[in-house]
C-alpha cells in the first residue's frame, strides 16, 4: 500500500482561522458560533500533490480529514498489495468516518487523485463537539450510513470474483480483529452468515469443514475458534 507520503502544512494565519470558521459555519448550520471557533482553532489546512498517500489502511488517525478541494480515492487493500477502489471523495466531504465511531484506525487508504487541500480537525475536539450537539452528530451518522451502504453494495457486487475460501477466511479474520479474540461468535445462524457472504449454506459448511480438517479452525455448536490465524491470512494473498 505504501507509506503515508510527505505532507505540506499551509501557513496558518489568524485570517486563515477566520476563513476556516466561516467555512465550517456555511457547511454545518447545526454548529454554533462558539463550536465553529473551537473547531477552527484546532484545525490546520494540509496540501497534497497528485498521487500522494494521505493515510494508509490500519493507520492510527488523530484527526478527521475534510476535503476542501480536489478528489481523493478510497481503496481497500489486500496482503498481496492488490487494491479495490471503493469510492472517490469529492470536495466538502469527510474522507473516513472511522474517527467518529471506530477505534481511530483507518478502515481504508486514501490517495490524492489530484492536487488537493484538506482541513485536518483534531479528533478529540471534534468528538467533544459531537457529544454536545445532537443535530450535528445525527448529520454525520446519516452520512456514515449512506457511505457504509454504498461500500456494502460494491463489495457484494465484487463477491463473485472472490473465492469461497477467501470470503470465509476474510470474514473470520475480520470478526476476530474487531472482537480481539480468536473465538468468533456473531450470534447469527450459519444460514444468515452464508447469505452475508454471498454463499449457499452448503458451500459455507464445506469450507468451514475444510478449514477444520486442516486444523485452521475448531467448530463448536455456537462458535468458531480460530486455531491458525497465519494460515487463514495466507488465503487472502491468493
Amino acid at each position: 500500500m505504501g507509506q503515508t507520503a510527505r505532507i505540506t502544512d499551509i501557513p496558518y494565519w489568524t485570517s486563515q482561522e477566520q476563513n476556516v470558521q466561516e467555512k465550517l459555519a456555511s457547511l454545518f448550520p447545526e454548529l454554533t458560533v462558539q463550536e465553529c471557533a473551537r473547531l477552527a482553532s484546532s484545525s490546520r489546512v494540509v496540501a497534497y500533490a497528485k498521487n500522494e498517500w494521505i493515510f494508509s489502511e490500519g493507520e492510527s488517525l488523530g484527526s478527521a480529514d475534510w476535503l476542501l478541494s480536489g478528489n481523493v480515492e478510497l481503496l481497500k487493500g489486500s496482503m498481496a498489495g492488490k487494491n479495490t477502489i471503493l469510492h472517490v471523495v469529492r470536495e466538502d466531504h469527510f474522507l473516513d468516518h472511522c474517527i467518529f465511531f471506530g477505534s481511530g484506525q483507518a478502515f481504508v487508504s486514501a490517495l490524492a487523485l489530484s492536487k488537493c487541500s484538506i482541513l485536518r480537525i483534531d479528533a478529540k475536539v471534534l468528538r467533544s463537539v459531537l457529544m454536545g450537539n445532537a443535530a450535528f452528530a445525527m448529520r454525520l451518522m446519516k452520512a456514515l450510513a449512506i457511505r457504509q451502504r454504498m461500500f456494502i453494495n460494491k463489495i457484494a457486487v465484487s463477491q463473485g470474483k472472490i473465492s469461497v475460501r477467501r470470503r470465509v477466511a476474510g470474514w473470520l479474520l475480520h470478526k476476530a480483529r474487531v472482537g480481539r479474540t480468536n473465538v468468533v461468535d456473531d450470534g447469527i445462524t450459519r444460514e444468515v452468515l452464508a447469505g452475508l457472504l454471498g454463499l449457499s449454506r452448503e458451500s459455507l459448511s464445506r469450507q468451514l469443514s475444510s478449514f477444520a480438517e486442516d486444523g485452521l479452525v475448531r467448530l463448536e455448536k455456537k462458535a468458531i475458534i480460530i486455531e491458525d490465524e497465519k494460515a487463514l491470512r495466507r488465503f487472502l494473498e491468493d
